[in-house]
């Protein structure tokens, strides 16, 4: 600035003062830098991080800065997390959104919903994926009170969050049959990418807390399509209790077939019996955050984040297993946003229980027409054997208890069958 303006330094120093709380003064000496911060929409410049624990209490975690120039700030309330010196600057500058706060914008068929529902009153896309830095932020200061994870941005929506007007109390699941009605109304023409319909709920305990869960649901059974999506989400139930048994799922997931429907009901993993929550993030962020590259599979993902320091092995075998076995069940929709971590303070991040591990090779297409293929899992190669014999007799466990289930269809439980045959042929790769 003062090359530009033709002064010295000092000049340029003694005015900076000026401009009052805008300027962000970082570092000492001359090695001191200075920012603005930026206005976005009239919603603020800076706003208070929160973290909800497990046991429901809030406290300040950091403060969001919105600078100028595509960047960000963060000033930790305490002292900054073992993993924050690999993705910021040691002033706490993030070169575009920081990813744990991107990642818990609106997505899937759930975040579409809620962006059609406020895309008018808060100016933001109806699609959350078109949406910019400055939209997450003005959604979240917002509407943030019951969003995946434990951070809340802003006070008033902690507030929100702590009085408990997050999501709807039903005394119930025999409301369920409403809720899938109303959430198939909203999701008119939003379940693009195989995203599958569900809704996000709570139920009361009989200790009078609350027990939250996603539920999804099949379209009518008595139509092609909702029987093979009925069937489907009996072999994600399947799944999640082979996985849970092997202490990667989930366990107290249940299905329930009501009113000519089928309901798979999952509690969910980032809140907790007590009314708290825990922190998340996707591999999509984290990896996008500290690589940067795409890459092939869940391991491979894993191991570039090792190789950085922040997973271990024990986190990369894991990956590989829950690979594997997706492989070996026909799950075809294994993207980086199906496996999530932990989001702590310590390092290294660790592996939250599975989820949506079905097998999506018999899905219907996107028009519901359902489409011969073939289950064709491929032998592993040499760097994932140990992982894929792991995974072996889980999936070969899955496909006999599908296969025994008589909630399964005539057609599907010959797909099951089959898929037996196929393992079988496979089995010389466990030697």
């Amino acid at each position: 600035m003062a090359r530009v303006l033709g002064v010295n330094r000092a000049t340029i120093t003694r005015v900076l003062p000026d401009f009052g709380p805008d300027l962000v003064t970082m570092g000492a000496a001359r090695a001191t830098r200075y920012a603005l911060r930026r206005d976005i929409r009239g919603a603020g410049k800076q706003w208070p991080i929160h973290r909800i624990d497990e046991s429901g209490r809030a406290s300040e975690w950091g403060r969001l800065d919105a600078l100028h120039e595509r960047l960000w700030r963060i000033h930790w309330s305490g002292d900054a997390p073992q993993w924050a010196g690999y993705f910021l600057d040691p002033n706490g500058l993030w070169h575009g959104f920081p990813f744990f706060l991107s990642d818990i914008r609106p997505q899937g068929f759930l975040g579409r919903n809620i962006a059609r529902r406020v895309s008018r009153t808060l100016r933001v896309h109806e699609d959350p994926r078109l949406w910019s830095d400055d939209d997450i932020v003005i959604f979240m200061q917002a509407e943030g009170a019951d969003l995946s994870g434990n951070l809340v941005l802003g006070d008033e929506c902690l507030r929100r969050a702590l009085g408990g007007v997050v999501s709807g109390l039903v005394e119930t699941e025999i409301r369920y049959p409403e809720l899938a009605a109303l959430a198939s109304i909203d999701a008119t023409g939003s379940s693009v990418g195989g995203e599958h319909p569900k809704f996000a709920t709570s139920l009361a305990d009989t200790a009078g807390g609350r027990r939250d869960v996603l539920v999804k649901f099949s379209p009518p059974v008595d139509q092609p399509t909702g029987r093979r999506w009925a069937d489907l989400l009996l072999g994600e139930w399947h799944a999640h209790q082979i996985l849970a048994k092997n202490g990667l799922g989930t366990a107290e997931t249940r299905t329930l077939d009501l009113a000519g429907r089928r309901f798979l009901e999952v509690p969910r993993f980032d809140r907790t019996a007590a009314g708290g929550r825990r922190g998340i993030v996707q591999l999509e962020s984290l990896h996008a955050a500290a690589v940067g590259s795409h890459t092939r599979g869940w391991g491979n993902a894993m191991e570039e984040l090792r190789l950085l320091g922040v997973v271990d092995h024990s986190e990369v075998d894991t990956a590989m297993r829950l690979q594997a076995f997706g492989e070996l069940i026909g799950n075809t929709d294994m993207h980086f946003g199906n496996l999530s971590l932990w989001l702590d303070d310590a390092l290294p991040f660790r592996i939250t229980p599975c989820y949506d591990m079905l097998p999506m090779l018999w899905a219907p297409g996107p028009q519901g027409e359902l489409v011969e293929r073939v289950f064709s899992p491929l032998p592993p190669a040499p760097a994932a054997m140990d992982a894929w014999r792991a995974a072996f007799p889980l999936a070969l466990e899955f496909w006999q208890n599908l296969a025994a289930d008589e909630r399964l269809s005539a057609e599907f439980t010959g797909f099951a069958w089959a898929a037996l045959d196929t393992l079988d042929n496979l089995r010389r790769f466990r030697e």
